[in-house]
């Protein structure tokens, strides 16, 4: 799978080329601590030597103290000159070690963001960048060359050792690694939390497991969240270590081709075995597009087919318009094949294939997460699980090739809300300012707060989506929104009984 990170205007990400030398870094970096320790001084002189010229005709004494002056800062001059002479010629600033934790590069989302993330911040130059996963499979995405691989397992011995051997400044953990956040910091590293997910996740799926994990994610000393609307949350929940940053784009927009939308395949991308990804809705949909448009074919890629899935296809009686398509590491050729994506998730944060059908030219059809970026630009959303009025949507695109191509037009350049360069420096904004400490934490984190959230929008989307969560998971209907937002009701959640009338 190929990368770009260029922006629209064809700029690359600023990087430090690999291949300058620790000599040429060195001079570089007297270079700018000469001009730092001088320029001040040299001015001083310029100005008194003006003085001097001012005062001769008025005062001897006043003459002899300010040449005494200069003499003294041309003695200081000197002296500072002497003493970048002697820096050692091996001197540069040290990278910062970063190591990212995950289970492994397992080909779904979370793999392709780490794959990116760990590429680019290797690029930059700043950073020496250690990637560690637990097991390697063989449907894992392929990681950087000048990222450094690590095998390890979950043993916290195994990992103390490694980290005595290594520069590590900052770890970053991953939704299921996150046990071991003490170890780290008990290492004295900084340590970052993402959870892929979001707060309404956990509440469809009603693993009350996950539920009693939340008041763990104040350990971190940064918790990284991928929508900006879950600040409501954690507010609530009074977690006060929270920051929002943009996921990454596997594909750059305007470096990558776009599909003709000739054809009449409409493309499903993702986890058929998910509950939140709501696959029997988008099935459910495409057979009423068959029903009025017969020469429609859906083609699902996905890893693994639950037999649910295949059973539903045989009885909406579609199985000759439905392809079952096994998972690829060239997935673009399956975007640039296709004329309309269908996300028909019931949550999500920032979909990494959501971005990838956009990059395409895709125009898209979803369920309305309105609290996700990603839904409220260059989508064309219905109400949640109404797979008929989506079917329409489908319809209406394959029908109509002009408005499919203003609307895939439309899907690709509202990625230009977030680009990958941008979301790489506030990465390195994260990194400074945990390593600056907890004041310049808090200056960056009104920064970010104050730039994207919206307190009264954030209320009206999560309380409509917890409605949403409610009717698909009726298990739920004994608990409630402000219980779900209280840190010491989910440590000792459980389940609602099952109403079986």
């Amino acid at each position: 799978m190929k990368y770009n990170y260029k922006d629209k205007d064809g700029e690359e990400i600023p990087i430090f080329p690999q291949e300058i030398s620790n000599n040429k870094i060195h001079n570089n970096y007297l270079e700018l601590l000469k001009r730092k320790l001088l320029t001040q001084e040299r001015i001083i002189i310029i100005v008194l030597s003006l003085l001097i010229i001012v005062i001769l005709f008025k005062s001897n004494s006043k003459y002899n103290s300010l040449i005494k002056s200069v003499e003294k800062l041309e003695q200081r001059i000197e002296f500072l000159e002497s003493q970048i002479s002697v820096i050692p010629e091996n001197t540069y600033h040290r990278k910062i070690g970063v190591a990212v934790v995950v289970s492994s590069l397992f080909g779904n989302g979370i793999g392709r963001f780490i794959s990116v993330l760990t590429e680019l911040l290797a690029k930059t130059g700043k950073y020496t960048v250690y990637l560690i996963v637990e097991q390697v499979t063989s449907m894992d995405f392929s990681y950087y060359k000048d990222v450094i691989r690590i095998i390890q397992k979950k043993d916290e011995k195994e990992v103390t050792e490694w980290d005595k051997n290594h520069n590590v400044d900052i770890y970053i953990l991953n939704n299921d690694v996150s046990t071991y956040v003490e170890t780290y910091k008990s290492l004295g590293k900084k340590v970052i939390g993402i959870f892929h997910g979001v707060f309404f996740s956990c509440i469809f799926t009603n693993h009350t497991s996950v539920y009693q994990q939340w008041y763990r994610f104040d350990l971190f000393d940064s918790f990284v969240q991928i929508i900006p609307d879950d600040y409501y949350i954690y507010k609530r929940l009074n977690f006060d270590r929270e920051i929002f940053i943009p996921n990454l784009y596997t594909f750059e927009h305007t470096q990558t081709p776009t599909s003709s939308l000739e054809s009449n395949n409409v493309l499903i991308v993702g986890r058929t075995d998910d509950v939140i990804k709501g696959t029997p809705y988008a099935i459910r949909a495409m057979a009423e597009v068959i029903k009025n448009y017969p020469s429609a074919i859906l083609n699902i890629v996905s890893g693994t087919y639950t037999q649910n899935i295949i059973d539903l296809v045989q009885e909406l009686n579609i199985t000759s318009n439905v392809n079952f398509l096994p998972f690829t590491f060239n997935i673009s050729e399956a975007y640039l094949n296709s004329s309309v994506l269908i996300v028909s998730s019931l949550s999500e944060s920032f979909p990494m294939v959501m971005n990838e059908g956009k990059a395409h030219g895709l125009p898209i059809v979803a369920f309305n997460v309105d609290y996700s970026p990603c839904f409220q630009k260059g989508v064309i959303t219905v109400d949640m699980f109404d797979y008929k009025a989506m079917g329409k949507e489908i319809e209406k695109l394959l029908r109509d090739y002009d408005y499919r191509k203003k609307k895939g037009m439309e899907a690709k350049y509202s990625l230009d809300m977030f680009k990958n360069n941008e979301t790489i420096n506030m990465w390195g904004d994260l990194f400074q300012a945990l390593l600056k400490g907890n004041d310049e934490y808090k200056k960056l984190q009104k920064k970010v707060k104050d730039k994207y959230y919206n307190e009264t929008l954030a209320k009206y989307r999560m309380e409509k989506h917890y409605k949403y969560a409610q009717e698909f998971n009726k298990i739920i209907s004994c608990h409630s929104f402000e219980q779900f937002t209280n840190v010491e009701y989910l440590k000792k959640i459980y389940e609602c009984p099952v109403n079986n009338n």
